[in-house]
Formats: structure tokens, sequence, C-alpha cells
């Protein structure tokens, strides 16, 4: 093989190592721009699923073992302790179906205390309130109770048993929203000593206070 000849090869071998490298450096940019670009988007999605899955749930304000209910229906939230009953209170034709988180007429209750909420939109002909009292129920003295911020004198009425140890009350309020509010207890301190009078009219006034209109 001639010099010149072999000095061509070289040449040629040389430039087609650079042609490589050139090559191989624009290709390896290029994936590292590609991945540049999708990175910000992966890390985004990461952290917004992040924040989502660590979120706090809502707590009552009434702390451990209570729980919130919320009607967006009507516009307002009230707080329950755990294993009360929540239900559309109306036997209303047309109204009686609705589940309670869209009902005008909503009662929350337990064995021995219960709350009803009718709301401030609520129709003349969805029957929901208590509109009478036997014979055996006389005047209740009126109490103080405080529902979304403002306390109010409730009037009512009470039936009871000094024999038999039986107390049970209605009472009745209209909030500064327009919804009213009628609640009331239902206990025997000589056949169940589960809960007191007094406790009964605490687990109550505390649900009662914790209802909260929408603004």
């Amino acid at each position: 093989m001639s010099k010149s000849l072999k000095w061509v090869l070289i040449v040629l071998l040389i430039l087609i190592l650079l042609a490589g490298a050139f090559v191989g450096g624009w290709y390896w940019q290029k994936k590292a721009k590609e991945k540049s670009s999708s990175s910000p988007g992966q890390t985004a999605t990461s952290s917004q699923n992040d924040s989502s899955s660590e979120a706090p749930a809502e707590q009552a304000q009434n702390g451990a073992g209570w729980k919130i209910f919320k009607n967006f229906a009507q516009s307002y939230l009230i707080e329950y302790p755990d294993g009360a009953t929540i239900e559309n209170a109306s036997a209303t034709e047309g109204e009686k179906d609705k589940p309670a988180n869209e009902a005008y007429c909503v009662k929350i209750s337990t064995k021995y205390v219960w709350v009803i909420i009718a709301s401030r939109d609520i129709p003349d002909d969805v029957f929901c309130l208590r509109t009478g009292f036997g014979t055996e129920w006389s005047n209740a003295p009126d109490e103080q109770v405080t529902a979304a911020g403002p306390t109010y004198t409730a009037h009512g009425m009470y039936t009871s048993s000094a024999s038999l140890g039986s107390y049970e009350d209605d009472y009745l309020i209209e909030v500064a929203s327009g919804d009213r509010i009628e609640y009331g207890i239902k206990v025997n301190e000589k056949l169940d000593s589960t809960i007191t009078k007094a406790q009964a009219k605490d687990l109550v006034h505390k649900i009662v206070a914790s209802f909260s209109p929408a603004e």
C-alpha cells in the first residue's frame, strides 16, 4: 500500500470518528432536553398527589367522637356525636324521599336527645316541626341556648314523672339566619343510668351550639 493511500485512509477514519462523536453528542443533548422539559410536570403531579393524600380531614369543633353534617342544599352545617342518626324528618309527599343533605327538614337523634332543623327556605306545605302537645305536657322553664354564635332564649314544653323517674322536653328557637331549631331530651334516671338529665341537656346544647349557617 502506498504512503499516500495510507494517509487518505487515516484521514477518512478520523472524519468518521468525528462525525460519530458529533451525532452522538447531538442525540445525547436532545434526550437531555426532553427529559428536562418533562420533569417539572411530573414533579408537580407528584407534589399535588402528596398534598392531596396528606390533607387533614376537617375536624369537628366539639372534638373527638363528633362528626360534621353538611346540608349544602340548605346552606348549613351542624355537628353530631358518634352513633347519632341523621334523617329527613318530613313526611310530606315529594319531600320525604330526599336524602338528608338536601332536605328542608333534618332530624339528628340519639336514644336520649334529638334536634330538628327546619330550613329558612322550607315551603309552607312541608311539615317538619311539632304542632301540638298532649294534656300531660306543661310549660317548661325558659332556657338559654347558643346557636351559630349568639345566645337565644328558648321556650318549650315538658312532661315528667317523679315516681317513674322520666323526663322529656321540647324547645324551639329561631336563629338570626331564619332557620328554626327544635330540640329536646328524653331520659329516665331510674330505669337507665347511662345518662342523667343534666348530661343529656349538655349534649343537646352542644349539638345546637354547633349549628352554623352559610354566609
